[in-house]
């Protein structure tokens, strides 16, 4: 007969999960009513993935949902506080706790038990895996979207919520905009804060603002959430007006600019949840030079998968139902040109020169414009 081991020589983590399970029990779960318990343990744009789809998931699976997130998401989760029968917060080394020391077991999907509600714990992160569908033609096989549908087990046609905007945020960000001198409808928010994504040379952002004020605009620089290593190296953008903006004033402040220009992130999504139908929205996904575009329905024939990430950074290819009636448009940006292209690319951005080779536009597989040849499929999910 073999010898019993002691269950904390199989789990290392014994004593740290059943501290969990005590917190479980006393901050997270409500006495008494059965209810779904998901962990947004990444950054803005899955948070906002999962707020989003927040309303579809408790119409698919009944009960209500307890949000937990980190305290840097508080404003986030605000924003979609309706759809939540609770928020609990979490400080970072404890989001970690749970994610990290095989606490989930991710093959458990029922009610009052912690669910990790993001994709990138089901292999999808790093991996050419389901990603690499993304570059067949049709519906593309599967969006990032698509699959916070699949983890949580929606139909695939589940729709997202947009944000709501409170009353005070939307007076805030009026105050903001009275105090930086902002334009009504004449007037652009550069946003070059990354945590996400590299970060585009100084001298690219100095030729979009520089051409913008050309152009008769007034020109700000988004400073909300800037570090050290998030930013460029000079902030803000020189001869720009930095403006310093909450998570939540950020759609309505530039509803009021009335274009954005912004790299690929969590923000930028969340700003595409927002309906984008009043302002416009200009995404700069980065590349590097030895990477060879073609706008083509497979992309680009990048030598390594990490070499062609830039293209599923696209709207048109992450979150196509969003792009769907919006005023997008998108530009692959090598961060590594030399200062002269950079500068020439600048000014193609801040024109929004849809001519120029570095704008980026998803194609079906007869040659359309994925988003026009697709639309009617695509208008189910918003």
């Amino acid at each position: 007969m073999s010898e019993v081991v002691p269950a904390a020589e199989h789990n290392p983590y014994a004593a740290l999960h059943a501290t969990l399970d005590k917190m479980m029990d006393d901050t997270v779960r409500i006495p008494g009513t059965k209810a779904w318990i998901l962990l947004c343990g990444y950054a803005i744009g899955e948070t906002a993935e999962v707020c989003g789809f927040a309303d579809a998931f408790v119409k698919e699976h009944g009960h209500g949902i307890i949000l937990v997130c980190t305290e840097k998401h508080a404003a986030l989760a605000r924003m979609y506080a309706h759809r939540f029968l609770k928020v609990v917060l979490a400080s970072d080394d404890l989001m970690r706790a749970m994610l990290r020391s095989n606490y989930i077991d991710h093959n458990r999907f029922e009610p009052d038990y912690p669910l990790s509600a993001c994709w990138i714990d089901r292999g999808f992160g790093q991996s050419d895996g389901i990603k690499y569908m993304w570059r067949y033609p049709e519906r593309g096989g599967i969006s990032e979207t698509d699959m916070m549908r699949f983890v949580l087990r929606l139909p695939w046609n589940a729709k997202m919520d947009p944000p709501v905007i409170s009353d005070e945020a939307q007076e805030r960000a009026w105050q903001l905009g009275r105090e930086a001198g902002i334009r009504l409808g004449r007037s652009v928010l550069l946003c070059p804060i990354n945590n996400s994504a590299k970060k585009f040379p100084t001298v690219f952002w100095v030729a979009v603002a520089d051409r913008l004020k050309e152009l008769g605009y007034t020109v700000l620089t988004n400073m909300g959430g800037w570090k050290p290593h998030n930013g460029l190296d000079t902030m803000p953008i020189p001869g720009t007006i930095p403006v310093d903006l909450p998570i939540d004033t950020v759609i309505p402040f530039i509803h009021l600019c009335g274009r954005v220009i912004t790299g690929t992130n969590g923000m930028s999504f969340l700003i595409m949840l927002g309906g984008l139908k009043t302002f416009k929205m200009t995404q700069l996904l980065p590349t590097s030079k030895e990477v060879s575009n073609e706008h083509s329905s497979l992309g680009f024939r990048a030598p390594t998968y990490q070499d062609g990430s830039a293209m599923i950074a696209s709207y048109h290819y992450m979150s196509p139902e969003l792009v769907l009636d919006s005023p997008l448009n998108e530009f692959m940006i090598a961060y590594d040109e030399s200062p002269e292209e950079l500068q020439r690319l600048g000014r193609v951005v801040a024109e929004q020169d849809t001519s120029d080779k570095a704008s980026f536009m998803r194609l079906a597989g007869n040659g359309q414009p994925f988003i026009e040849a697709h639309a009617k499929w695509l208008r189910d999910m918003v």
